[in-house]
């Protein structure tokens, strides 16, 4: 059974163009869904992140960047031709956020709110 976090809940429902959000875990499990995302769906989308997570932290490498200057993943966004977005964004603990959002959105607030999430204890707490 999905767990509907109030952060979640809330990032979707308080902030205008969020459509769906998900928190994966560093092994790529679900933690948590938005209300209205099946299992199936969280699944699939999971994959997608923990995928999408390895790419990201592989790339420091690819930039050249040494060991000891490979920070945290910060985030990716992904933009399909209806115009849909999704933002990832990789929180202290490991684990990953991200959102669905609509064709009109404000990505430059969503993305700061995921952020502030990612950063806070909100999605360390959520996780435990």
């Amino acid at each position: 059974m999905l767990r509907h976090p109030q952060f979640l809940k809330d990032l979707v429902t308080g902030t205008a163009g969020a459509l769906a959000a998900i928190h994966v875990s560093p092994e790529g499990l679900v933690l948590g869904c938005s209300p209205g995302v099946d299992e199936d769906d969280a699944d699939r989308w999971s994959a997608v992140m923990a995928a999408l997570h390895a790419v990201s932290n592989r790339s420091t490498e690819i930039i050249g960047l040494s060991t000891a200057e490979r920070g945290l993943w910060g985030h990716s966004v992904i933009e399909d031709r209806s115009g849909r977005t999704l933002i990832l964004v990789g929180a202290n603990d490991g684990s990953m956020l991200a959102t669905v959002c609509g064709k009109n959105a404000q990505l430059g607030d969503i993305a700061a709110r995921l952020v502030e999430l990612a950063d806070s204890t909100v999605a360390v707490g959520a996780a435990a």
